[in-house]
């Protein structure tokens, strides 16, 4: 297991100098022997060109991440997947309410890992399983030690219940992505960073609740957890 991991905000609507931007999420994850992209934003050759400023391409990927099937995080995922020198041992984790027809097509160029329930898919990596009524969603648990970075896409399911199903693997010491209408309340107290992105609609009442803790997510931006 990785005692650390580099988190780098790779497509989202608010960018560094020199990075492009776009409405949607995405995110990598690198150790030194693994590299997970989380979401794959909407125009994948957007994502593309913000994975090459930061010295990475679609071939040195192992793993991809969905956290749920809206067009923008999941729309850069066939540029991904017809990348012409994209390994064959490529894996794409989804939860098992993807429709069947689109698990169908991921499989047709890649290994599909269907998460159902609380899952280490990856050594220190966790699906929190599907969760949520309307929109099902599951997040992304980086474990390390007793910590744990917990990466949303849009929180459609709420923060309480993801942060909640994190803490059976570990607290949510780091939260990070897409909290779409998520109360300030839904935050926990104790948390060491929070780096509200996306759809994060409360951001100014975030950064105003939680200072120093609070960097909002922008392409280009990245943070070492260890």
């Amino acid at each position: 297991m990785s005692s650390s991991w580099k988190l780098s905000i790779v497509y989202d609507s608010d960018a560094l100098k020199g990075f492009e931007t776009g409405w949607g999420f995405s995110a990598l994850l690198s150790s030194e022997g693994t590299k997970v992209l989380f979401d794959c934003g909407w125009d994948g050759h957007v994502l593309r060109r913000n994975l090459g400023r930061l010295g990475f391409g679609f071939s040195d990927i192992d793993i991809v991440f969905l956290s749920h099937s809206h067009w923008d995080h999941i729309g850069g995922l066939p540029e991904v997947l017809q990348d012409a020198i994209m390994r064959d041992s490529l894996k794409v984790v989804v939860h098992k309410d993807f429709s069947k027809n689109l698990k169908s097509e991921i499989g047709r160029r890649a290994t599909v890992l269907e998460m159902d329930g609380l899952t280490e898919f990856a050594p220190g990596l966790w699906s929190t399983g599907p969760l949520g009524t309307d929109t099902k969603e599951h997040a992304l648990v980086v474990v390390t030690g007793s910590r744990g970075l917990v990466l949303t896409g849009c929180a459609h399911p709420g923060l309480r219940p993801i942060v909640s199903r994190a803490k059976d693997v570990a607290p949510a010491t780091w939260l990070v992505g897409g909290f779409h209408d998520a109360p300030v309340s839904d935050i926990p107290g104790d948390c060491e960073k929070i780096v509200p992105c996306h759809c994060t609609s409360k951001k100014e009442e975030i950064g105003s609740a939680y200072g120093h803790a609070v960097e909002f997510g922008m392409v280009g931006r990245s943070f070492v957890f260890s």
